[in-house]
């Protein structure tokens, strides 16, 4: 898979058949319309491109929006599932005043493009103005065709990212993931903290959270931790370690039996169920017999768990 930050890093070359989306989380909804494109490109010999943005747009102009999903979290999730060219194009209030006609031709400049495909409410552009009869007029006059895919539901319910947000927000990891297909997480480099877990007996990695990036109620989490091709099991806490008066919100992961230095190194953080809410206790053994009560806790978690979908993310 070839990924641009910019569509002059392209050239028309082969048709190609097209999606664009914010795709935040790439949820199962998402992971259907990406393959409906791949598998239509390689029936016709023709490129699969994926078109997305980063941060989503709401990001920019609401500053107390989040995202599942940042641009290199969406880079390895779509490309697990094998398209030709994935853009991810940053996104910034001056983008947001181009309209949908000047977005349209730098594409066309760009992308030999045959066929678009994109969900019912699609749109685009300043003010939203690309929608699909936009798109439909555009194709009869340049000579794309355009695809309309109905919202995939589970159970009933329209799957979106919206949904899968407010999920992760109310601590709901489990339900998230049977959304997304996946599990919910982040990645980003380890950081040196205040030490108290290793004296404690309870070391963790404090791993830098994204910016934008949305995060699960405060609380203890089971789950894993990519580090590089490892999956490893781990017991993560988001919170504000009450316990010691903290006051800045961290995300830290205490790794099962694991003994290493990995200060600097990028760390991958999957959510796969709430264990238990933040709290205070009376006393510092207080908390350290109930961390005991936690790792048994997620052992018997992950023992039990299954992946939430075809999607594996467990390696690169």
């Amino acid at each position: 898979m070839k990924v641009v930050r910019d569509l002059t890093e392209l050239e028309r070359g082969r048709p190609a058949v097209l999606t664009i989306g914010a795709f935040d989380g790439v949820h199962r909804g998402h992971q259907f319309l990406i393959r409906q494109v791949i598998e239509r490109a390689r029936r016709l010999a023709f490129d699969s491109v994926i078109i997305s943005f980063d941060p989503r747009p709401d990001v920019v102009f609401r500053p107390d929006s989040r995202q599942l999903t940042d641009a290199g979290a969406k880079a390895r999730i779509v490309g697990a599932l094998g398209p030709d060219v994935l853009a991810i194009l940053p996104f910034n209030r001056q983008v947001a005043q181009i309209s949908a006609g000047q977005f349209l031709v730098s594409i066309l400049d760009h992308i030999n493009l045959a066929e678009i495909w994109v969900g019912a409410d699609f749109a685009f552009g300043h003010n939203r103005e690309g929608d699909v009869d936009f798109l439909i007029r555009s194709g009869a006059a340049a000579g794309f065709a355009v695809h309309v895919v109905p919202r995939e539901r589970l159970d009933e319910t329209p799957i979106s990212s919206t949904l899968v947000r407010e999920l992760v927000t109310a601590g709901d990891v489990t339900g998230a993931a049977r959304y997304l297909g996946h599990y919910a997480g982040f990645s980003g480099p380890v950081v040196r903290g205040q030490g108290r877990g290793r004296a404690l007996g309870f070391p963790t990695a404090n791993i830098h959270v994204p910016q934008y990036q949305a995060l699960p109620a405060t609380g203890i989490y089971a789950g894993y931790v990519r580090l590089g091709h490892e999956r490893l099991v781990s017991a993560a806490s988001v919170g504000y370690n009450p316990q010691f008066e903290g006051h800045d919100l961290t995300v830290e992961a205490h790794i099962l039996d694991f003994d290493r230095d990995i200060y600097g190194e990028e760390l991958g953080i999957e959510f796969v169920q709430r264990v238990r809410e933040e709290r205070r206790f009376e006393t510092v053994q207080a908390l350290v017999d109930e961390m005991h009560r936690d790792i048994d806790c997620v052992r018997d978690i992950l023992a039990r768990a299954e992946e939430p979908g075809e999607l594996l993310l467990g390696s690169d």
